[in-house]
Order: structure tokens, then C-alpha cells, then sequence
């Protein structure tokens, strides 16, 4: 895997590259951010992922990391660099398999609104040397679908999780 230039949390809002998406979601904060971070779960309800790994030494927190399956070809490796539970958590892609990615930062923001429900924003940053640069803004709109999928899935989810807990 190719190794990435790491960028912190807020370098996401000037990245050459956003995407971002936003759902009223009817869970707690709470129960949003253990969704999250039952990380082997994710492929349940973010269709664009086909496995997720935990590695090192540290499953929980900054620091933890982990690594994503988009597809049988493409790796990503994840460290987690924002954890505030029920508030805020998102990680800097610190190497991949996919050519021409410079640097991905992704960050979720939730937002208690009150009963028994929450605001998620899902928003990733990337910059790409060319010619995965062009690809990403043809690409902005299915991107922000996807991740806009993935957050109506994340309700049904977490409802789910509920009747077996």
C-alpha cells in the first residue's frame, strides 16, 4: 500500500477536494456513535465497503486503528484521530491501494436534537495527483450519494441493533 501525507482534523475543510453528506437520524448520539465504532459492522449498512479489520494494539480512541475494504482490490488504512463520543469522530487515511491519493481526512459530526434523535454529517476531504485529481470532481456527486446512502441505512441499523441488545 502506498503510504499518504497525514493531515490533521481540520485540514478536511480546506482540502482541494470535499464531499459531505447529512441525515436526521432517529437515535441518540449515543447510540450513533456505537455504530461507529463497531467498525466489522459497517459493511451492514455502508454499501460501498465490503470488509473492515481492526489492527496494532489499540481498538478504541485516538490513535486505534483500521483498515477498509472497498472492494476486493482496494485497501485502506485508517487512523483514528478524532474520538469524542456522541459528538464527533474521524480518522486520517494513512495509506491505499488506490494510485494517486495524496491525502484523505473523513470526519463525522453528530448532533443531539433531542428526543431520541440526532443530526449526522458525514463529510471527507481528499486531495489526488492527476489523474485521480479530474476523476474526484466528476466523481463529487455519486460520492455525496453514497455517503448520503449510507447514513439512510444507518438508522435501520442502529434499530436493528437495538432488538438484539
Amino acid at each position: 500500500m502506498g503510504q499518504l501525507n497525514e493531515k490533521p482534523p481540520e485540514w478536511i475543510h480546506s482540502a482541494p477536494f470535499q464531499t459531505s453528506a447529512t441525515r436526521k437520524i432517529d437515535a441518540t448520539p449515543d447510540e450513533v456513535f456505537a455504530a461507529l465504532i463497531d467498525h466489522e459492522t459497517w459493511p451492514e449498512w455502508f454499501d460501498a465497503i465490503i470488509r473492515v479489520e481492526r489492527f496494532g494494539d489499540q481498538h478504541e480512541g485516538v490513535g486505534s486503528e483500521r483498515r477498509v475494504f472497498i472492494n476486493k482490490r482496494v485497501g485502506i488504512d485508517e487512523e483514528f484521530n478524532v474520538w469524542e463520543p456522541g459528538e464527533r469522530w474521524g480518522f486520517v487515511v494513512t495509506s491505499a491501494t488506490v494510485g494517486g491519493l495524496k491525502s484523505m481526512v473523513e470526519l463525522v459530526t453528530i448532533d443531539d436534537l433531542g428526543d431520541g434523535k440526532s443530526s449526522v454529517t458525514y463529510k471527507m476531504g481528499i486531495e489526488g495527483k492527476f489523474p485521480l485529481s479530474l476523476l474526484l470532481k466528476v466523481a463529487k456527486a455519486p460520492m455525496a450519494k453514497n455517503l448520503g446512502k449510507a447514513l439512510d441505512n444507518l438508522g435501520p441499523h442502529i434499530t436493528a441493533r437495538r432488538e438484539t441488545h
